[in-house]
Parts: structure tokens; sequence; C-alpha cells
């Protein structure tokens, strides 16, 4: 279980910022302004973290011909098919 966020509001962090800063090293601080939580400070690592699971998303209409006849074209590997019974649906059998 994850531990609740630590909210502070805008005006202590910016009275105590060096404290904070230090804190966000160790888990995120929810920063907040007129009582709502409005901005996230984690640290670089956490945040280099986060950037490297980002998934960027496409349509298939901007996507060029040569992507388009790859994907039409790959074939599944048999390893892969092995697990093709792992998508049944329990319910139907």
């Amino acid at each position: 279980m994850t531990e609740p966020l630590l909210t502070v509001p805008a005006k202590e962090v910016a009275s105590k910022f060096g404290y904070y800063t230090d804190e966000a090293m160790l888990h995120p601080v929810g920063i907040q302004r007129h009582g709502t939580t409005r901005v996230v400070m984690i640290s670089l690592k956490e945040y280099e973290r986060l950037l490297r699971r980002d998934r960027q998303v496409l349509l298939v209409k901007d996507l060029d011909d040569e992507t388009l006849e790859a994907i039409r074209n790959a074939e599944i590997p048999d390893e892969s098919r092995r697990l093709d019974h792992l998508m049944d649906d329990p319910s139907s059998d």
C-alpha cells in the first residue's frame, strides 16, 4: 500500500523551500493553493523514471505507408501463439 501524499500549503513551501526539496527527494510533496493540491514536487530521479515509462500514442491515419505495410505483414511467433488461450473467455466453456 502506498502512503498518502504529503500536502503542504504553497506559502509554507515558499518559506521552507530547501526543506521541502529535500523531502521531495524521499517522497512526492503535494503543493496546495487555496486548499487544493495543484502541483506535486518529485525528485529528478523519479521524474526521469516516469519519462521512461511514457508512451506515445499514434493514430493509424498518421502512420506512414511503410509502417502500415510492416504491420500488415507481421507474423506472430509460435511462442506467442501458445499464449492465445489466455484470451479465451472462461464463461464460454
